[in-house]
């Protein structure tokens, strides 16, 4: 009659048995020594570091407009023409009277010259050479007062156009080809993408720990799972009163386009001193707790059958992104610990690595 329990203890050892020694499947990741810091979670705002509202330099008649809202321009590049069929005209007269004036000047200095040999001759008084002289004079200085005339004409037909201060992007189209516009009348915005910035307002009490070089991780709704390293630029020591923090500024390249004004952006500010000191930190999944609040963590070994899993007593310190730091247990850097799988796995247990994850700090 008691033949039958020992069957199936039997039985029951003899599969768990088994069990042990069928290799499960497990992610493993390796333990790494990195200094742990002080990290401040905060939300930002990417906006633009210029943006101009584009007005003409004199009033006049939109004759052509060369771009169009979402349009890309770099500097220099013609946006838009007002008639200048009159500011040519002008210049042109402008031009007409330098020549005149200029064939006076000639003139003048050919009867200075002859004046001079004249006197030399004793033909003719000294004042009348004297008289050519100031004659020359008052034709160089009209012609020098012309030249000056020209110049205002040229610039004036200049000005009739509008051209791009900086590389950036139209994106505001305020006019159209036929309006008559004034010198304050608005005609274009233009923004800079090349290089944005996130704004971040920081608290008052973090305002010493922040400074112009302070690493920063970045992450935007429009791209997520992803993060962009950055540092912060400029700090601004004018606090907001209603709130009590401080602006500071994230420069970002965007050669790629990747990011654009009114996009929100979550910080994260790394404080600390750079030089810290390293810790032991392992994944947080590698982590095992037990209800008496001990912790474990499982290290893969190599042995005669394989890989096995072995158990080891820990103790956790301060967390660091999605790591934990170990400060003490018998773990060294480089260590693969197991992070999928482990829940299952016993003292032993032989295990097989289905990948090994990167260590992403």
């Amino acid at each position: 009659m008691r033949t039958v329990p020992v069957l199936i203890l039997l039985l029951v050892t003899s599969v768990t048995l088994a069990q042990e020694r069928k290799a499960i499947p497990v992610k493993v990741v390796r333990a790494v020594m990195a200094p742990v810091y002080e990290e401040l979670p905060l939300t930002g705002s990417v906006t633009t570091r210029r943006q101009s509202r584009l007005s003409p330099e004199v009033a006049g008649l939109v004759a052509r407009l060369h771009v169009d809202e979402g349009d890309e321009v770099s500097r220099g590049d013609l946006l838009l023409e007002l008639d200048r069929d009159i500011a040519r005209i002008e210049r042109d007269s402008s031009a007409a009277q330098v020549a005149e004036a200029t064939a006076r000047l000639a003139e003048a200095l050919r009867q200075q010259d002859e004046t001079a040999r004249l006197v030399e001759k004793q033909h003719i008084p000294p004042t009348r050479h004297e008289a050519a002289q100031a004659v020359v004079a008052i034709a160089r200085a009209a012609l020098e007062r012309l030249h000056k005339e020209l110049e205002r004409r040229q610039e004036l037909v200049r000005r009739h156009s509008v051209s791009a201060p900086f590389d950036g992007v139209i994106t505001r189209k305020m006019v159209e080809a036929g309006e008559w516009v004034q010198i304050d009348t608005s005609l274009l915005v233009l923004t800079e993408i090349n290089r944005l910035r996130v704004q971040v307002p920081v608290p008052q009490f973090y305002f010493a720990d922040v400074h112009v070089g302070t690493p920063v991780r970045l992450a935007l709704d429009a791209y997520p799972g992803r993060e962009f390293h950055a540092r912060v630029t400029m700090k601004v020591p004018l606090s907001s009163e209603a709130a009590r923090t401080f602006p500071v500024r994230i420069d970002l390249a965007n050669s790629e386009r990747l990011f654009a004004p009114g996009m929100s952006a979550r910080v994260m500010f790394r404080l600390g001193d750079s030089g810290a000191a390293e810790s032991l930190l392992v994944s947080q999944d590698a982590l095992v707790r037990k209800a008496d609040g001990s912790a474990s963590v499982w290290v893969v070994t190599p042995g005669s059958d394989g890989l096995s899993a072995r158990q080891v007593p820990v103790s956790a310190g301060r967390s660091y992104r999605k790591h934990i730091e170990i400060t003490t247990g018998a773990v060294q850097a480089g260590d693969r610990v197991v992070v999928r799988g482990n829940e299952i796995l016993r003292p032993g247990q032989l295990v097989e690595i289905k990948e090994e994850l990167e260590v992403n700090l």
